[in-house]
Formats: C-alpha cells, structure tokens, sequence
C-alpha cells in the first residue's frame, strides 16, 4: 500500500484526527461507566465501547500497514504517527482485559441459568425489578423479556462439600469479588446480590441456590438476570463461569473443613 508523498501526509493527517476523536471518545465512555453517570444507559455505553474498541483498532492497524509500506517517508511526514498507533491498540487491550472480546454475544439473551428447568426465582419479578430501575419509561426499546435462557458451558456444579460449607463459601466469595449481597434465606440455601464485571459498573441481579446432592456433595445453581436490557452481549454468562471458578478456588484454598 504505497502512497505518495502529497497523499500520505493527507492519509496520516486524517488517521491521526480519526484515532484522536476515537480514543477521546472511548475514554469518555469509560469515565461515564466509571462514575455511573449515565446509569440507565449502560447497555448503550457498553455497546458504544465495544464499537469504538473496534475503530480504534482499525486505525491502529491500518496505521501499521501504512507504516510499514511507506516507512521511508513517514518519518518525516508526521513522526507522532507511530505513537498514536500505540494509543489507539490501549481501548482494545483495556476491553479485553476488562471483559474479553471471546465473550460478546449479540443473541437476544438477558437471563442465563445454570437450571432452567427448576431456575431459582428472585424476591421480586423482572417486572418489579424493572420499576425499581425505573427503566421501562425511559428505554422500552431495551427492556429486558421475560425468558430464562441456557448456555452451552453452563450447567448445575456439584462439588464435594457439605451443604452449610459451600452456602457459607458462596457468600464469601460474593463478597470477595465485591458483589453486593441484598436478600439472604439461610433455611433454603439461597441468597441474591448484584453483580457486575470489574470497571462495567452495570449490575444485574444474580441468585445463587445450594441443595444437597447426597454423600457429602452439595450442588449449585446460579441465575443471572439484566433487569433492563434487552441484551446482555454475553455478560450474564461471563458472570456466572467467572462465580464458579472463583467459587472452586475458595473451597481449595480453606484452611479449615468446617469454616469457610
């Protein structure tokens, strides 16, 4: 992809303000998430991120192309150019680090169960908790439907462990990964809180279910649902294999068999 020199320094003078307004907007976004101003737009944030992501990242490797093929004269067209290249690849690694591009889905889902035969049911239906978000005025194009869905690589967990055990290892380690734990029911094994991904701050409520499995196992449900998407783009699911994995990792890291 040669150019010559009058078109290369429009080319690089036009990627470079194309990469600029990207990745101002981009941080934008982040800072919007971070501090919860927009907090019924969310979803919309998050897509808009992921999209800005993905722009940021063709320019950055358009750049590199171009780069690469007019390396003799780029230097001296625009020396800043390699540095914005660089800029513009940090919203991808943020994302991926944050979140995973392996783990967007656009199918129309917004409820994922562990169970969805005999799903654990919240205190408060998806239509309370609508109103309660106060979204349904606002954003009906978005709002969630009332339809609990399946996922391929999530299915019921038994682990080898008493039933009080992995109830009290669950709500620990909820709290370590700074759920917030609103409705708990130690005589059905149950407790609710609202979950997020690190850096996303768009909560949604998740119920976790323990019932014993007979000689000495115990197995778990988990039920993630967005009160007011429409879709989830693939983050109830991540919530859910990311709880379980944690949750594996707090019962082989106790000290003691009766204390969590």
């Amino acid at each position: 992809m040669k150019i010559d020199k009058i078109r290369l320094s429009k080319t690089v003078r036009r990627l470079s303000f194309l990469g600029q307004v990207s990745v101002v907007i981009t941080f934008i976004c982040v800072l919007l998430l971070e501090f919860e101003i927009l907090g019924k737009s969310t979803f919309i944030l998050n897509m808009s991120l992921l999209f800005l992501t993905l722009v940021t990242f063709f320019v950055s490797c358009l750049g590199a192309v171009i780069l690469f093929f007019n390396r003799a004269h780029i230097r001296v067209t625009n020396p800043d150019f390699t540095f914005l290249i660089l800029v513009c690849i940090l919203p991808m690694a943020m994302f991926q680090y944050v979140y995973g591009f392996q783990n967007v889905n656009f199918e129309r889902v917004n409820d994922v169960s562990t169970n969805v035969i005999d799903a654990p049911q919240f205190k408060l239906s998806r239509l309370e908790r609508q109103s309660v978000f106060g979204a349904n005025d606002v954003w009906p194009l978005v709002k969630a439907r009332n339809q609990i869905s399946a996922h391929p690589d999530i299915s019921t967990v038994t682990l080898l462990a008493p039933l009080g055990l992995l109830y009290r290892c669950a709500i620990t380690t909820a709290q370590n990964v700074n759920w917030k734990v609103t409705v708990r029911n130690s005589a059905a094994y149950t407790f609710e809180a609202k979950a997020s991904v690190r850096s996303l701050h768009n909560d949604v409520d998740t119920i976790i279910r323990i019932r014993d499995a007979g000689e000495g196992y115990s197995s778990i449900d988990v039920r993630s649902a967005s009160p007011h998407s429409r879709l989830d783009g693939g983050l109830n699911a991540y919530i859910i294999k990311g709880f379980i994995a944690q949750l594996k990792g707090t019962l082989a890291d106790r000290r003691n068999l009766e204390y969590c």
